[in-house]
């Protein structure tokens, strides 16, 4: 390990990616490890970064924040963006020394982790899977739910780092593992985002008030973590920063559907979410938070809305 810093245990330890949900993720890292090294594609954004927490270090490309740690976060948009951090001229494996992990918290399909971890390892690195489950909020607080693919010892050297970010971290398999469980887990989230969409509008249609309706959605039995978490966004639609935008959501669905279509699984109601996405795109709403998708389903729902019978006396 590193012992310029003065991190837990000496470890020094770097982060790239500094989007919604990178930020807080790497500023729960800078509380437990400093100095922390980081880099954006956005330079200004990791220059507010560092403005934001003492003795965090910005550099200039992935290879200078690989040189100088022993494990390095990346939490970036896609597959694309992980290449050009990873296998860039100025990537991670320039710069960094073998023994360094690296772990991916992305949002990427298992075959995508496969091919890097092979090119990772063939440089002396290890490469391990950890995306995560949670909001913003869930980041912000440190209770992000990490799934950890890899070897079992390049996930336990990255884990004082992940225990940083996340109240539960689960080491779910081998390399590819922890993407896998990622689009399982964001199957379901995306099902959920569809149906609160659906019953919400329907809802309205049908008369009732709509900051009512979600009130009984997050006091009764579908109460679950994302309908809670996203209730300001579905309550006040366009009002709030996007927490997940509309074309990730499909490029999700994409992963999905692909890892389905080669293992053989059915997977009926993806198919109906990322069409309306992608709908929901083609309107002109991709930047928008996924939440948005109710507001797509109010636009297309325009007959008057439906007379309630009189209640009886």
């Amino acid at each position: 390990m590193t012992m310029d810093g003065d991190g837990a245990a000496g470890m020094a330890v770097g982060f790239v990616g500094l989007g919604r949900m990178g930020w807080p993720m790497a500023a729960n890292v800078a509380r437990v490890y400093l100095p922390l090294r980081v880099y954006n594609r956005t330079r200004e954004r990791a220059e507010s970064f560092a403005a934001s927490a003492p003795r965090v270090i910005v550099c200039g490309s992935p290879a200078e924040v690989a040189a100088a740690s022993d494990v390095v976060i990346t939490m970036l948009a896609d597959g694309a963006a992980v290449d050009e951090v990873y296998l860039g001229e100025q990537g991670l494996l320039v710069g960094a020394r073998p023994g360094t992990v690296l772990v991916d918290m992305s949002t990427i399909g298992p075959d995508h982790v496969t091919v890097l971890a092979d090119k990772v390892g063939g440089v002396g690195l290890a490469l391990v899977d950890a995306p995560v489950s949670g909001s913003v909020a869930t980041a912000e607080a440190a209770a992000l739910l990490v799934m950890a693919g890899g070897e079992a010892s390049a996930v336990d050297r990255a884990r004082p780092v992940l225990d940083a970010i996340g109240a539960t971290v689960l080491h779910v398999g081998p390399s590819g593992a922890g993407a896998t469980m990622k689009l399982v887990v964001n199957t379901i989230v995306y099902g959920l985002n569809q149906s609160v969409s659906e019953a919400l509008v329907f809802a309205e249609r049908a008369g009732l008030d709509r900051l009512l309706t979600y009130d009984v959605f997050a006091h009764s039995a579908i109460a679950a973590p994302f309908v809670r978490y996203r209730r300001e966004a579905f309550e006040r639609p366009g009002e709030v920063p996007a927490a997940f935008r509309v074309e990730l959501a499909s490029k999700d669905l994409r992963l999905i559907l692909d890892l389905a279509q080669r293992v053989g699984a059915e997977l009926r109601q993806a198919e109906t979410n990322l069409a309306v996405l992608e709908e929901a795109e083609g309107a002109g709403l991709q930047d928008e938070d996924v939440s948005a998708v109710a507001r797509y389903l109010r636009g297309k729902n325009r007959a008057p809305p439906a007379q309630l019978p009189e209640r009886g006396g």
